[in-house]
């Protein structure tokens, strides 16, 4: 007999019994899904026309089919932004909105903080801001008499005992944000005194003014998150629990279309507890709310 003629078979022979006697391979490890893309709630947008500064309405549905829209505010912004807003809060059968105090249709005068002296800081900025930007206030942009428009926010009692209990202070707020600031990654350099005095210098400096703010507005997402670790804070986490359970009880009452009206600093962790929820996210459209022009 050929010796030869005998290889094949003894090549099968030995790897049949190599294959008997080896160790059996680990299962496949299934592969790992990707984390859910975050989900932008602002943006700064360049384009060779014109900048813009844009705030996202983001849609989720629930198992159940309600339909949840948070719809994210800039507090100071062009007048066609409130009024392309106001257009579309007509087709909710309920607009949450955010306003530490009373409820609107209580209030005598549209103050932030319902006229509490420790938030009349707050408005004061956003007044000086308006001015310096050449914007339209929020307060004075939105309809917030519309019948559909449900107060969703905290007492100004309930907003100081929550800060109590978690012992939260100015300045405790001030060293998270600073922390969470150097915890950054800019795509940007950040601006620079030098800068911001060339442009005070202009005869009339809103429309770079506003440039170099919409930029900044562009990372403050990264920097809220930062500042809602260990443990989270009043003005973003515990407000947000609010709204929800207001959502929650307009939900049980039969409304099927919402939207959540809050900054846009709100809205990644309020997006995070919608979906604990079990709500899916669909879609996503984007407003302009500064219109910037580059002039010729």
């Amino acid at each position: 007999m050929n010796p030869l003629r005998s290889l094949p078979f003894m090549f099968a022979v030995t790897a049949t019994a190599l294959a008997f006697s080896a160790e059996p391979s680990p299962p496949p490890v299934p592969p790992v899904p990707p984390a859910p893309e975050a989900t932008d709630f602002l943006r700064y947008v360049e384009d060779d026309e014109s900048d813009s500064l844009q705030t996202s309405i983001v849609t989720y549905t629930s198992p159940t089919g309600v339909i949840v829209d948070l719809v994210g505010a800039v507090h100071i912004a062009d007048k066609a932004y409130f009024d392309e807003l106001n257009a579309r809060f007509k087709t909710y059968d309920a607009v949450l909105y955010e306003l530490v105090g009373r409820p609107m249709e209580q209030r005598e005068e549209l103050k932030p903080g319902d006229g509490n002296e420790k938030l009349q800081w707050l408005g004061q900025v956003q007044e000086t801001m308006r001015k310096t930007l050449k914007l339209e206030s929020q307060l004075r942009g939105i309809d917030y008499k519309a019948a559909n428009f449900v107060h969703a926010d905290m007492s100004v009692e309930g907003f100081f005992e929550a800060q109590e209990t978690k012992q939260e202070t100015f300045i405790t707020l001030w060293m998270k944000a600073i922390q969470a600031q150097n915890a950054q990654v800019r795509d940007r350099p950040q601006p620079n005194m030098l800068e911001l005095l060339m442009i005070m210098r202009q005869e009339d400096p809103s429309m770079d003014l506003k440039r170099l703010v919409g930029q900044e507005f562009d990372s403050m997402e990264s920097l809220i998150a930062g500042m809602e670790t260990n443990g989270g804070t009043t003005i973003i986490g515990e407000r947000n629990r609010h709204a929800l359970g207001v959502m929650q009880s307009e939900i049980q009452a039969g409304k099927k279309r919402l939207a959540i009206f809050y900054g846009a600093a709100h809205l990644p962790d309020m997006e995070e507890r919608l979906l604990k929820l079990g709500f899916k996210k669909q879609k996503v459209q984007w407003i302009k709310a500064w219109h910037l022009p580059w002039e010729e």
